[in-house]
């Protein structure tokens, strides 16, 4: 699937990608080196087969729908299995925030990075020294591409499930819930809980009720031409067409 949402990028950042298997990232660095696509994707192999360890010995890891226990693990499986168990969620539903996450902050660890953001599949590790502005992609809605958050400096996580695109397993029916946490692993499983329960656009003011909490800062939300927001974070509305946004 072409990532149309990719062109919403700014050009402050170095940007380039990694694949493998069914992870795809996009990656902007404020200081690149030419050794990043090789060394990101050793690490993403590696933390594959980590996983894949960990479905040996406890296989409702990959398959359940509720929260598992893990007595112990590798730290992305028990990152995962935690931000489950906050949303009510299976183990999964963090999985590409969990690698967003994992990949940041090898980044900054390895290479003396200052901003880094990691994109997979439209979960968002964030790591920036001034505000970012990160546009939501919507699909087919009339708002995709329309509005973003501002983003203040520090580290964060900005994670969207859709009802509508993608490949994620979904129950609900939005075109984007996008959930903002400390970090991309609990922003994604919240905001596939979330996206879980928008199955028509009355249910969204019902959700944005009861959304934020301890670990979810602001939420955002479009079913078709219906925008609703909650949270600390300022919402922006762009100019021009969908690529040009957040530019």
């Amino acid at each position: 699937m072409r990532r149309f949402y990719r062109n919403f990028h700014s050009q402050r950042l170095h940007a380039f990608t990694v694949r493998y298997k069914e992870t795809d990232l996009w990656i902007g660095v404020d200081r690149y080196d030419p050794q990043m696509p090789e060394a990101v994707l050793g690490f993403v192999e590696d933390l594959y087969r980590q996983l894949l360890e960990v479905a040996k010995v406890w296989p409702e890891f990959f398959s359940s729908l509720e929260p598992v226990e893990l007595s112990d693990g590798p730290k992305v499986a028990m990152k995962m299995v935690e931000a489950a168990k906050l949303a009510g969620v299976g183990p999964t539903a963090a999985v590409a925030g969990a690698f967003a996450d994992e990949v940041g902050e090898f980044l900054l660890k390895n290479f003396d990075c200052e901003e880094v953001i990691v994109e997979n599949g439209g979960d968002i590790f964030i790591k920036c020294s001034s505000d970012i502005v990160s546009a939501v992609y919507a699909g087919s809605s009339p708002l995709s591409g329309r509005v973003g958050l501002k983003i203040p400096e520090g580290s964060w996580g900005v994670c969207t499930s859709s009802g509508r695109f993608g490949h994620s397993l979904s129950f609900g029916n939005a075109d984007a819930v996008t959930v903002i946490s400390s970090s991309a692993t609990i922003a994604d499983a919240f905001a596939t809980a979330y996206c879980n329960m928008v199955k028509k656009k009355e249910d969204v003011e019902d959700l944005l009720k009861c959304a934020i909490n301890e670990n979810v800062l602001g939420v955002l939300v479009i079913f078709e031409d219906k925008l609703g927001v909650k949270g600390q974070f300022e919402i922006v509305l762009l100019k021009g067409d969908a690529n040009e946004a957040g530019r």
